[in-house]
């Protein structure tokens, strides 16, 4: 399913939507009407951002209102349909050459203004990061899956976003807004986070 400023279109509409891609590029109405809309339409399936250069807005806009994934519209056909084959399995995804443009107008967070996370909060975000179930992050660390479903509670609380697809995106925002801090103060890489890119 394709959605245009709010306008769905399906060539196809006895089928069951896997992904909402939503042109956000050209979404003529502003940044709340956008989130709405998203926040809507993730009821019925993972949505997907298109998105371009001049509208970082409305990418920052839909990222927080709960898409999983972005890719620009100047994007091949091929690179759509991986992105669009990728979010129908339940993973993200992230176009690399428009995150770098978005991170280019975050300015970098010191660690003292960061939620303060504890060492296994930050092995539990690296690894939801990776798109891993509570289930399979239990097995990974040795908890149970209740203790899991607490401390991902906890980064909810913490982070401020409201699934696991936004704390997918804060972990990476994270580590690279650390990393652009490392490199500007000239300090060694090595925050546990880092393996989450």
């Amino acid at each position: 399913m394709t959605v245009s400023d709010g306008a769905a279109s399906s060539n196809k509409p006895n089928l069951q939507t896997h992904v909402v891609l939503v042109d956000a590029g050209t979404f003529a109405k502003g940044a709340e009407a956008l989130e709405e809309l998203i926040r809507e339409y993730s009821r019925l399936a993972p949505v997907l951002l298109l998105t371009r250069e001049d509208r970082l807005e409305m990418l920052l806009a839909g990222l927080k209102a709960g898409a999983v994934g972005f890719v620009e519209q100047s994007a091949s056909i091929k690179e759509l349909q991986k992105a669009i084959v990728t979010v129908a399995e339940g993973n993200t995804w992230c176009d690399t050459k428009a995150f770098q443009k978005v991170m280019s107008f975050l300015p970098a967070l010191p660690y003292s203004k960061e939620p303060r996370l504890t060492e296994r909060e930050e092995e539990v975000l690296s690894h939801v990061s990776q798109g891993q179930s509570n289930k399979e992050i239990a097995a990974q660390l040795g908890l149970s899956p209740q203790s899991v479903k607490v401390y991902v509670s906890n980064l909810l609380r913490k982070s401020g976003v409201s699934n696991r697809s936004g704390l997918a995106h804060y972990a990476v925002a994270r580590t690279l807004a650390r990393t652009q801090l490392t490199r500007k103060n000239g300090v060694k890489p090595g925050h546990p986070m880092e393996a989450a890119l």
